[in-house]
């Protein structure tokens, strides 16, 4: 899937007036945590942007992060996901928009995916309900098809042979 190219400096036009609206203070560390955050181009969690922003030479508190991530998703820029009862991820939703989620839910893998025809059924559905849909969040839990390539499988597999 392709990936758009990320323009910070809307991101933080957006975030900047998301947070005049609400009345919310303008601080270095919440559009540092921006930044940092626009510069995954994957599913992160809280904590790995937060050991990513230290170890960067940003001084940042845990709570600073968390806090900010919640505004961050808050106003659209990311969007975050609890996948089998993990922890929150977040995405930042400029880089793939419409897009959904296939996980393997012994080892975690994932496939991100775009189907134009359920694009068009959640026009449909909002229509039939008198809204327009704006955006839909799917994810599909399933296994892997091969057992000997699902690296959770395998290893549970192993220690059972082992105790036998």
């Amino acid at each position: 899937m392709k990936q758009r190219r990320i323009d910070i400096e809307q991101l933080q036009e957006q975030f900047r007036q998301f947070l005049r609206r609400k009345m919310y203070r303008n601080t270095q560390e919440r559009f540092r945590v921006l930044e940092r955050a626009a510069e995954f181009d994957r599913h992160f969690t809280a904590d790995e942007l937060y050991v990513y922003m230290n170890t960067s030479g940003d001084k940042i508190s845990r709570a600073t992060v968390y806090s900010t991530l919640d505004l961050l998703t808050q106003c659209n820029i990311l969007v975050k996901h609890r996948f089998q009862g993990d922890s929150a991820t977040y995405e930042l939703a400029a880089r793939k928009p419409n897009h959904d989620h296939l996980i393997c839910r012994d080892c975690g893998y994932m496939i991100e995916f775009q189907e134009s025809a359920l694009l068009a059924l959640q026009d449909e559905i909002a229509r039939r309900y008198g809204l327009q849909a704006v955006s839909h969040s799917l994810q599909i839990f399933a296994s892997c098809g091969d057992s000997a390539t699902c690296q959770r499988r395998r290893e549970s597999s192993s220690t059972t042979d082992h105790d036998t």
